[in-house]
């Protein structure tokens, strides 16, 4: 019999922001580059560096559950036909899942220090301008370069999520993560103009972004709307590619067009050793 599939973490975790311009735009720059970076968590709890007895036993457990109630549970039919545990077989089902991400998140934060962990809640809430709830979502290979480092996802309590480099604490990206509903202002007749949208945009890179001036200076600037004018975005990125990548290094925000942030990148820190 199969196995079911799962993922830990930020659930149905697709978020795409990279050259595209994250799931709040659509937009496309094309330098034969590819269209997308995508974020997948990958601490599944396989054997390796991300595991320990205790998410192993978890993780036996789930299996054996979910093998059993894929026999003789509870058992629906969803969307495109595909099966789905209902009743108690999901209950059932779910704790074990929630049991396992809970002791994977445990693992990839013990390394990290509390002084570290409020630096990392500092930056977010920086950059989200407020007071935030955040929570950890989990750990994933980072999406922008080749290098073998990994990221962290948090989530704060609008329904935004944070990619962070642990190397630094530094947020490399947010914007809405899986399944939120955030209202940003969506109507292209309301826009304001695309130069007080991009001085806007230059405001607030300036506030977050320590040497901007230099990225200004020295990075390649483009700007694109979405079609229907729902969103804008203003992009400085490097004039090449470091040897052996496949991504050019950026600095990126995302506006409605009323000036509401949407999304932020800068992923330069990723390629730092």
């Amino acid at each position: 019999m199969a196995k079911k599939q799962f993922v830990i973490g930020a659930g149905a975790l697709a978020i795409v922001f990279g050259l595209a311009l994250g799931v709040t735009s659509g937009f496309t720059f094309s330098q034969g580059s590819p269209v997308s970076a995508q974020v997948q968590p990958d601490n599944s709890a396989v054997p390796g560096p991300h595991t320990n007895a205790a998410i192993e036993s978890i993780r036996a457990e789930l299996d054996s559950v979910t093998q059993y109630e894929s026999a003789y549970g509870c058992l629906t039919f969803g969307r495109g036909g595909q099966s789905e545990f209902c009743g108690a077989s999901k209950e059932r089902v779910g704790t074990l899942e929630n049991k396992l991400t809970e002791e994977v998140h445990k693992l990839e934060l013990s390394d990290r220090s509390s002084e570290a962990l409020a630096q990392v809640k500092s930056n977010i809430e920086s950059l989200a301008e407020r007071k935030a709830d955040v929570t950890f979502e989990g750990t994933s290979a980072n999406p922008y370069t080749n290098a073998v480092k990994r990221i962290e996802q948090w989530q704060d309590d609008k329904g935004f999520l944070y990619i962070v480099n642990p190397t630094n604490n530094t947020v490399v990206q947010f914007g809405p993560g899986p399944g939120s509903k955030i209202p940003f202002e969506r109507d292209g007749s309301k826009s304001l103009p695309q130069s007080e949208l991009k001085a806007m945009a230059e405001e607030y890179l300036s506030k977050h972004v320590a040497d901007f001036d230099s990225v200004k200076a020295n990075f390649s600037f483009r700007q694109m709307s979405k079609p229907g004018s729902v969103s804008y975005a203003f992009r400085w990125e490097a004039k090449s590619k470091p040897q052996g990548e496949d991504v050019t290094p950026f600095v990126q925000i995302v506006l409605s067009p009323v000036g509401e942030v949407m999304s932020f990148n800068d992923v330069r820190s990723l390629y730092s050793n």
